[in-house]
C-alpha cells in the first residue's frame, strides 16, 4: 500500500478512489505486516521526537472521524474504538499504526515549520542597507536585525517550538522556555537554544554563529553529523567550500556583537571587504579612483553614526581622500 495514500486519507485529502483503496487494504489479511514495516521505519526515523499526548488524542479522534465518514453504510453505526470490533492483535496493530503514522505525518516536516500549518500567519521584515531594526517576538524574545537582512517568524509560535528564518545578520536575546526550543534557520545551518544571547551572520554560502551567553547547538541541515555545542565566547563557522564545513573557533573580543551598539570593528580586514561592508551598512555606492591598494589591511573600531567621519579616519590609515554626494562615495588614492 502506498504510504502517501494513507497519509492523504488520514489528512482528509484522499480522493474517492484512494479512500476505497485504503478501506480495501485494511480488510486484507496481510495488511498488518506492511503496517508493522511502516511503523518500524517511522520509529527509526523519529525515535527522538517529543511526545505530545494532547496532539495524539486529537489525531486519534481525527482518524476515527475520517473512517466513520468514509466507510461502508453497513458500519455506519459502529465506532472503530468499540472493543467488540477489535477481534485480533492484527486489528490493534492497524489501529495503533494509523495513529502513529498520522503522528509522523504531523512531525515529518519539523525542519520546515512553514509547511506544518498553512493557516499560520507569517510576519516578514526586510531591513534596507543603512538601517537596523529592533523587534520583540510573540514570546518576548528580542532581535536586533542588521542592515540588508531579512527575518521571518510566525505571528504566534507553536506550543512546542519557536521557529525563525534569517537571511543576513541579527542579534538574538531569547526568552527562556524549556518546553519550546528556539530555532533559527539561516543558510545551511539550524541553531537551537532554550534561552540565550547570540549573533548570527549569514551571507551567501557562509554562516557564523557567535555565542555571548547561555548555550546553543548548531547543526548542518540535512546532515546527521556536524553538530556543535557552543559555550559563551565560542563561534561556529560554516564554510561550504571547506572539507570540514562546520568549525569551532574562539571569539577573541566582542567583535561579532559590536554592530548592535553602533560600533564597527575591523581586524586585519582588507580595504575591498571594508568598502563592501560600508556599502551594506550605510546604503551607499562606493567607487574608487586612481591606483588604490585594495588588499591593504586595517584594524580599528569606529562609531558608525557618521559615514563621513568614518571615511576620514580610514583615509589617514589607508592613504585616501573621499567625496560624499547623495548616496555615492568616491575614493581617491593619494
Amino acid at each position: 500500500m502506498d504510504k502517501s495514500i494513507i497519509r492523504r486519507y488520514i489528512a482528509g485529502r484522499a480522493n474517492p478512489s484512494e479512500i476505497k483503496q485504503v478501506q480495501a487494504w485494511l480488510e486484507q489479511p496481510g495488511s498488518d505486516h506492511q503496517m508493522e514495516e511502516m511503523l518500524e521505519e517511522v520509529w527509526y526515523q523519529k525515535k527522538h521526537a517529543p511526545r505530545d499526548v494532547e496532539r495524539n488524542e486529537r489525531l486519534l479522534a481525527k482518524i476515527n472521524s475520517r473512517i466513520q465518514k468514509n466507510k461502508q453504510p453497513a458500519f455506519q453505526h459502529e465506532s472503530i474504538f468499540n472493543l467488540a470490533l477489535i477481534r485480533s492483535a492484527a486489528a490493534w496493530i492497524l489501529l495503533i499504526g494509523l495513529a502513529f503514522l498520522g503522528f509522523q505525518v504531523m512531525n515529518e516536516h519539523q525542519g520546515h515549520p512553514e509547511e506544518m500549518n498553512s493557516t499560520v500567519q507569517w510576519i516578514e521584515r526586510s531591513v534596507l542597507p543603512g538601517q537596523k531594526l529592533a523587534l520583540e517576538l510573540p514570546d518576548a524574545s528580542k532581535i536586533c536585525v542588521n542592515a540588508n537582512s531579512k527575518i521571518r517568524f510566525p505571528e504566534k509560535f507553536a506550543r512546542d517550538s519557536r521557529e525563525v528564518f534569517l537571511e543576513g545578520e541579527a542579534f538574538f536575546e531569547v526568552s527562556h522556555d524549556s518546553n519550546r526550543p528556539f530555532r533559527v534557520h539561516s543558510g545551511e545551518l539550524t541553531t537551537e537554544v532554550l534561552g540565550t544571547k547570540f549573533n548570527i551572520r549569514s551571507q551567501g554560502k557562509n554562516t557564523d554563529v557567535a555565542l555571548l551567553e547561555g548555550k546553543v547547538s548548531v547543526k548542518i541541515n540535512k546532515e546527521k553529523e556536524g553538530i556543535l555545542v557552543l559555550d559563551p565566547g565560542q563561534l561556529a563557522a560554516y564554510r561550504q567550500g571547506n572539507p570540514e564545513k562546520l568549525q569551532l573557533a574562539t571569539i577573541e573580543s566582542q567583535d561579532p556583537f559590536l554592530w548592535k551598539d553602533g560600533l564597527i570593528h575591523f581586524k586585519n580586514e582588507n580595504m575591498k571587504n571594508i568598502m563592501e561592508s560600508l556599502e551594506n551598512w550605510y546604503g551607499v555606492s562606493i567607487k574608487t579612483r586612481g591606483h588604490l591598494d585594495l588588499d591593504r589591511t586595517v584594524s580599528g573600531t569606529f562609531t558608525n553614526d557618521n559615514l563621513d567621519n568614518l571615511l576620514t579616519g580610514l583615509g589617514f590609515t589607508l592613504d585616501f581622500t573621499h567625496e560624499l554626494e547623495n548616496n555615492v562615495v568616491t575614493i581617491y588614492s593619494q
